[in-house]
Parts: structure tokens; sequence; C-alpha cells
């Protein structure tokens, strides 16, 4: 068989960092492959990383020449960095006291808080922008070497170009999600999945409708295949997460400056088959098994969530979520690097007391502080939790299109539906949407992006309150569709190189 290169990078140091560049990886290492199973075992090593796995992905017969630590400068989104910005862009915990009753390990990351408080982590935003496109980048080099051996279409080669679609269509939803600025279509953001003209300009924005018609027709295209998911390699080829993530995509979709009439019955449809299979949690325990692990590994088989990734956990360090907590760590109010932090009175006033989602154990509890307070803490210091497709988020998205839709008979069936799963039927509005967006925050608070991204699309305001140890009390204020919704695109592995493309609008570059 005629034998192709493949082009790898091996360290952070090979990449030209510029969104070209990713999305046309030229770097210096070259290994010959000629055949699929190569290939399969090169998008391995990439899975290897995201699920953070010993030897999970390489069966017998793959090559052992293709390591982990080849793709360590490309990454996932998702990590403890992720998750620590988000916590604190959002509008569920109070701030006042955050940087006044902290320990010296938690002041030395004051810069941090303070950045991600005035919702400015530009260090942060650089990163997600960096993976994100380094990760693109790779699939379509993948991909592109699957197109040059010219095989027929087989089970092995759906699974890999399978996997590979979704990869890449999943990262340019966040990419748009984190830096296209909600209400202008013509700010989308740089895009290219063409493998065969990957040397074309692809700096210039596309219009977010034209980003949203690349990703829609990846993930359709993909949903066609009749390849069944490789369970001792798939991570992401699996119908249940492509039809979460185009269900994901038409909610926020549909909000809008391009919405279609039929977004909302999309978005719901893609919903439902997402929950084939899956059911809510219904007690404390079931809930809290999308947050606890004894070992690291990828968990495709709770029914709360499509995937539960679980980094850095062992037998020796008990799980934590970063939401749902551990009743034997309830008095540590403080993790070892970042604070913990109590829930805004705002926020628990949305509970009764007869939803399970207060009981002690379920937030991490601070009784040296304030014995009635519920608190969080970062899950980092004992490991990171990140669940994706949770089947709460799907069955909410079905009851919030029914209300967009002006359905609130049916958006209050499954809204009920939801509440009686965990226990309650507490009432905060009454307005139907209102009061779906209030249990999705409940449900969400501190978990990644899904709360901020609903501020975003729902076009809302946020203030923080909290006292600077230096200049004192400080209130601040993100009004709704403020310029910090969109994130800053990283001026120096980006701008400075491509020139055609532009800063958002209100960031300095």
């Amino acid at each position: 068989m005629k034998k192709i290169t493949l082009l790898l990078v091996l360290c952070a140091g090979i990449w030209i960092s510029s969104c070209d560049k990713y999305l046309d990886i030229q770097p210096a290492n070259v290994k010959a492959v000629g055949s699929m199973e190569d290939i399969r075992g090169m998008l391995g090593g990439y899975l290897q990383t995201v699920a953070n796995l010993s030897s999970f992905y390489f069966n017998p017969g793959h090559s052992s020449s293709y390591s982990s630590y080849w793709y360590d400068d490309i990454g996932f989104m998702m990590d403890a960095e992720i998750l620590f910005m988000f916590s604190f862009y959002e509008h569920t915990i109070d701030r006042t006291e955050i940087l006044l009753h902290n320990s010296s390990l938690v002041h030395s990351y004051s810069e941090d808080i303070i950045k991600a408080l005035n919702w400015s982590s530009i260090e942060t935003h650089g990163n997600l922008w960096d993976r994100g496109y380094k990760t693109i980048g790779l699939m379509n080099r993948i991909l592109e070497e699957v197109a040059a051996l010219n095989e027929p279409d087989s089970e092995l080669k759906q699974q890999i170009v399978g996997e590979a679609r979704v990869v890449r269509a999943w990262c340019a939803f966040k990419l748009l999600q984190y830096f296209a600025p909600f209400t202008n279509d013509a700010l989308g953001i740089p895009l290219k999945f063409d493998t065969e003209d990957l040397a074309s300009n692809v700096s210039l924005r596309k219009t977010q409708t034209e980003v949203y018609e690349m990703i829609l027709t990846e993930l359709k295209e993909v949903l066609a295949y009749t390849a069944p998911t490789d369970e001792g390699y798939n991570i992401f080829y699996r119908k249940g997460i492509i039809n979460g993530i185009l269900a994901q995509l038409y909610t926020y979709k549909a909000t809008g400056p391009v919405s279609a009439e039929d977004d909302w019955a999309n978005a719901r449809m893609h919903a439902m088959v997402a929950l084939e299979g899956r059911y809510l949690a219904t007690s404390s325990d079931e809930l809290k098994s999308l947050f606890a692990s004894t070992e690291t590994k990828a968990d495709f088989e709770n029914p709360h969530a499509q995937i539960s990734f679980f980094w850095d956990f062992n037998s020796s360090r008990p799980a934590l979520g970063h939401q749902w907590g551990s009743p034997s760590y309830r008095d540590r109010g403080f993790g070892d690097q970042y604070a913990g932090r109590p829930f805004h009175s705002e926020y628990l006033a949305l509970f009764d007391e007869d939803d399970f989602r207060m009981e002690e154990g379920m937030f991490i509890w601070n009784k040296t502080y304030n014995e009635n307070n519920k608190w969080i803490m970062v899950s980092y210091p004992i490991g990171v939790v990140y669940q994706m497709l949770r089947t709460a988020e799907m069955h909410l998205i079905v009851a919030e299109s029914y209300a967009r839709e002006g359905d609130d008979g049916n958006a209050k069936q499954w809204l009920d539906s939801f509440k009686a799963s965990r226990n309650t039927t507490y009432y905060a509005s009454t307005d139907i949407l209102a009061e779906i967006l209030n249990e999705r925050t409940k449900e969400f608070a501190t978990e990644y992006d899904i709360v901020w991204l609903d501020l975003k699309r729902n076009e809302m305001s946020i203030t923080h309150e909290f006292v600077d140890p230096l200049d004192g009390p400080q209130t601040l204020t993100l009004e709704s569709n403020d310029y910090r919704f969109a994130f800053y695109i990283p001026i120096d592995s980006e701008l400075s190189v491509n020139a055609n493309l532009e800063q958002n609008p209100g960031w300095a570059n």
C-alpha cells in the first residue's frame, strides 16, 4: 500500500501561533503511516489525553509509538482552569468576602480572582482559543490523511472519521459561543473544515450564519453514519453525544441574530433523542454519583449524563464534585489552592427546604464562618469533574422549547416533572420561561459554562460585589450584551500574526 506522511507536533515550541497555522498544521516531525489502523492509533493518542487513561485506547495491534505526550500541547478545552474562571463569571456566588478570609495560598491568586470578578481573564481566554483551534487543526489533518488513503467506506473508517468530525464540530461550537458577540451575525469566528484547501486564508471571520451551517452539516452527516460506536475506542462518536450537541446548538442559536423558525422544534427533537435510555436523578445519592469517583476515568454508563469525565482521581484521593459535595469534606471551606465560596442568598432563595439539592453534603457546608450558609469548593485539589450533556439539561431544553413556542401547558408538564425529580414543587416565579431558567441556574451553578452562556444568550446583566484587600469595597456590573460576553482574542498568539483579524469590539489590543 502506498505510504503517506502524517505531520505531528511534539512540543509547544513547534507551533506557529496563529489561527491560520492551527488550522493548517505544518509541524516538523514526520511520521509515516500507511493504513487506517495507523490513523486510528494516532487519533487514539489524542483521545487518551482527553480521558487521561493509562491504556484504555490502546488495544493490541495499535502502534505504541503514538503516545499521549505527543498531544499535550493541544489538550481538551475543559479543565480546572476553565472551571475556575466560569465559576467566578456567573452570578450564583456571594463574593463579598472572598478576598478577606482566605489563606495565604489563596492570596497569591488574588490577581487572577480579581480578573475573573471583572470578567477579564484574558490569559484563560487565550488558552481556550489556542486549545480549540489546535484541536480543530489536528482533526483536519487526521481527516486529510484518511482521505489520502482513498479506502472504501467501512465501520473502521466511519468510527475514525465520525470521531474526528464530532470533535472539531464541538470545538467550533464552543469557540463560537465564547468569542462571537451574541447579537452580531457578521462577527463569527475564523473556521476551515476543507482538508483539501487548508493553505487558504482562514484568518478572516466567517459570519455566525456560515459557522452554524458548517457545524450543522458536520454533525448531521455523522449522525447518518451506520457504523456502531467502538466502545473501547470512541469517545465522541456516539449518537447520544451528537444529538445532545445539536440540542445545545439549536437552543443557543434560537434566541440569537440568525435564529430560524424551526430552531426550538429542532432543539426539542434532538434533546428527546439524547434522553433515550437516560433518566433524571431522583435522590441526592444519584445526583452525587455524577460528581464522585475513586479513579480517573471517562464514564459512559451513568444514566444522568452522556459522559462524565473524572480527571486526576485515584483511590487515595476521594472524589469531590465542584458543586455537589461529599459529607466527609463539608468542613473544608477552602481548597488547597482556590477559595471556597458561599452561594449568594438570591441564588439560595430559589430553593425550598424540601428540595434534596439543599441537603447537607450536597453543597460544601463551612460551619466555621456561618453555620447556616452553604458553600461550594472548586474540585481542583482533589480532581476535576466534567459532565458532558447532562440528562437534566436535555430535559430542561425540552421544557424551554415548549415555553419559547408559547406552549405553556407542555412546558409546565416537563418543568413539573423535573421539579418532582428533585423533590420540590416550589416556584420562585409565576412565569414559566423564567422558572425554567431558574431551574437551569439551580441545577448547573458552577458547572463550567452553562450558567454563563444562559446569561449571554438571554441578554442578562450581572453584578459582583466584593472587597479588594487594597482598594476596599467594589461593585462591578456587566450589562446585557457587554463586550466582555465575547472573549478577548489573544493578541500574542493571533492578532500579532493575523493582521486581517480584528479584536472583538471593546477589548483593547
